[in-house]
């Protein structure tokens, strides 16, 4: 028995199998006001870059040295992935080992040598490089090794990677996307098999949509065991239903009917907002990532562009003072400023890879170019406090400017709603308006959690935002399954202009008993949100999830089952918004609200092998299965 203490809270490792339930003393609806919890980033925690540059999907969060403490992996799109340690409580930053275009990152031990391994989903170069999936291994001591690639997968332009145990036979089976190409739609979604020989082998494709329905989620609608396959971020969802075996079937019709119409999805989270025992969907959604925009804030008359592979041109532009230009970001292989009608090149001082301050004078830009056709960024100023701003690179090009007296032709986000969808019976319905879901604006991730640990599952939304301006996120409150309530005050505010939403999750990094947030921004920064809610009386415990006792098992996929007060309360390792990665999550947290008991606790590990808990005291942190 190893017991550790942080804070206030003692983490009790014990399996014990029991034959009666616990009768329960819970007051769930003993308390009538709602607890609003409150959040702030602290600079003591962790030490993020505080330089805006491209990201990539939601942070991968694992116990990746297994010291009981949760690890990060945050990636920067085209750049590196960053590792950060977790020291009980404050990180420390991890030397890089993943470089490069990088997309989907999935976690668990796959081999069961007893280390943390990592499968990394590579870009494919925009198609001109195809590559394939790539291998590392964690020893204990935070030593990496690794970095070679499956030499026999198919090479790709990469997206997400999950695992699965469908055969539940305990070892880690794989499912992949691609960026397909247009005449081989039916190759993105691949499924693969664990095998002795060749780590994984590749059994069939999957379901699929068009071809920008290279998102997933891992779920299981109707309760068999089995896990089905959510694909979207195109047109339509596709429902992949998990069958006996490595097999799944089409059921899309069946599940979602004409719900699976709801185009440009960019994050399906599980939610059982109800505690009913089954999970219910919560989507949100935005443009494609690469559509052109450009927005203006009135207030403090800030201008911002994005554009892509076409032609823009800001002309006229009534400018007070120099031209003060926020987070320019550029990408290979067009980086180039021109300055002027000399055209001088403006010379960079930090890295291509990230955002750019500058503030040009009238003479530093002076006049307009005869002949613009080179690639790039041309900035010239015309006279009597007009500008002019155009372009056409290949790659993204975005910018923030400042001083803009009279506003510029804009592109308006068209409203994308997010959407709430009950599950009945494994076939699910929009219940948006029912249950208060009202954002009619564009947003990206979702993270899920029981923020306030009141016993319900809350939402928290990752607005795409208006990158001319501050934008404060979404937090709804869940009413006891009945509505959802946004609160107004928690805190989370996002501060750098240029920036949209990326992708968010929820965890415990400081093992306090409530769930603290880390989130993304495109073309902005990591951001880790601390809560700090006072508990009052209400109830949590956590579940640290190790392997099934026999080892044969990993914690991957483990269903933690609660039941209290008639209500059900089930939590998943790896359970994510992510679309494209797979977290290692194995610390499961469950706020009660204001119970004093449970009635029972239940894990059940991907080969069906059982456990059930004895939970004798709350507040806690408990393990179940075999530890490192």
């Amino acid at each position: 028995m190893k017991t550790l203490k942080y804070k206030d809270t003692t983490v009790l490792a014990f399996i014990m199998v029991v034959s009666t339930q616990i009768f329960t003393n819970c007051m769930a609806q003993k308390q009538t006001s709602i607890v609003e919890p409150v959040f702030s980033e602290n600079a003591n925690v962790i030490s993020l870059e505080d330089r805006s540059r491209r990201k990539f999907d939601n942070a991968v969060i694992a116990d990746l040295d297994q010291d009981g403490y949760l690890d990060l992996l945050l990636t920067e799109h085209s750049r590196r992935v960053e590792l950060f340690w977790n020291n009980k409580g404050t990180f420390e930053q991890g030397e890089p080992f993943i470089f490069g275009d990088t997309h989907g990152i999935a976690v668990g031990d796959y081999d069961f040598d007893g280390r943390i391994d990592i499968l990394v989903q590579p870009g494919g170069g925009d198609g001109k490089n195809p590559r394939r999936l790539g291998y590392y291994h964690v020893n204990k001591d935070r030593s990496i090794i690794g970095g070679d690639d499956f030499k026999h997968f198919e090479g790709s332009r990469g997206r997400a990677v999950k695992f699965i145990d469908n055969d539940h036979n305990g070892s880690l089976d794989l499912v992949t996307s691609a960026f397909p190409t247009i005449k081989a739609l039916d190759h993105g979604n691949r499924l693969y098999k664990s095998d002795t020989k060749e780590t994984f082998k590749f059994i069939n494709y999957l379901p699929h949509g068009d071809r920008f329905g290279i998102r997933t989620t891992l779920t299981n609608y109707n309760n068999d065991n089995h896990t089905d396959i959510l694909f979207y971020g195109g047109k339509k969802t596709i429902v992949a239903k998990g069958e006996p075996g490595l097999a799944f079937k089409n059921t899309t019709q069946d599940v979602l009917s004409d719900l699976s119409k709801i185009s440009l999805v960019n994050s399906i989270s599980e939610i059982d907002f109800d505690n009913d025992g089954d999970f219910d969907l919560f989507l949100t959604r935005s443009k494609h990532p690469f559509d052109s925009e450009s927005d203006y804030d009135e207030k403090n008359n800030t201008f911002y562009f994005f554009a892509r592979r076409t032609a823009f041109d800001y002309n006229n532009l009534k400018i007070e003072g120099n031209l003060i230009i926020e987070n320019l970001q550029m990408a290979y292989p067009h980086f180039d400023v021109f300055l002027g009608a000399k055209k001088n090149k403006w010379q960079r001082t930090d890295d291509n890879h990230g955002s750019h301050n500058l503030t040009l004078t009238p003479n530093d830009a002076k006049g307009w170019p005869k002949e613009t056709s080179k690639k790039g960024l041309y900035i010239g100023y015309l006279g009597d406090g007009l500008w002019r701003i155009s372009g056409h690179t290949d790659s993204p090009t975005s910018a923030v400017i400042h001083n803009v007296m009279t506003k510029p032709k804009t592109i308006p986000l068209k409203n994308l709603p997010a959407k709430l969808f009950e599950n009945i019976g494994g076939k699910f319905i929009d219940v948006s308006t029912k249950y208060g879901i009202d954002i009619k604006e564009q947003t990206t991730s979702a993270a899920i959690g029981d923020f306030n640990n009141d016993g319900w599952s809350d939402i928290f939304v990752l607005r795409y935002g208006n990158p001319a301006q501050e934008t404060k996120q979404v937090l709804y409150l869940n009413q006891k399954g009945k509505k959802f309530v946004r609160t107004k005050t928690h805190g989370i505010v996002t501060k750098e202009l240029g920036a949209t939403g990326m992708g968010a999750d929820a965890f415990d990094y400081d093992k306090d008993g409530d769930l603290d947030i880390i989130y993304a921004n495109e073309r902005g920064k990591w951001h880790l949100f601390t809560n700090n809610s006072t508990l009052n009386s209400y109830k949590y415990i956590e579940v640290n999830i190790g392997n099934s006792p026999s080892g044969k098992a990993t914690p991957v996929g483990a269903i933690l089952t609660i039941h209290a007060e008639g209500n059900i309360y089930k939590r998943i390792v790896g359970q994510t918004s992510s679309s494209y990665s797979h977290s290692n999550n194995t610390y499961l947290h469950v706020g009660l609200g204001d119970c004093k008991e449970i009635d029972k606790a239940e894990v059940i590990w991907s080969n069906d092998e059982k456990v059930t808990l004895k939970i004798n005291q709350l507040n806690k942190i408990y393990s179940v299965g075999k530890q490192p």
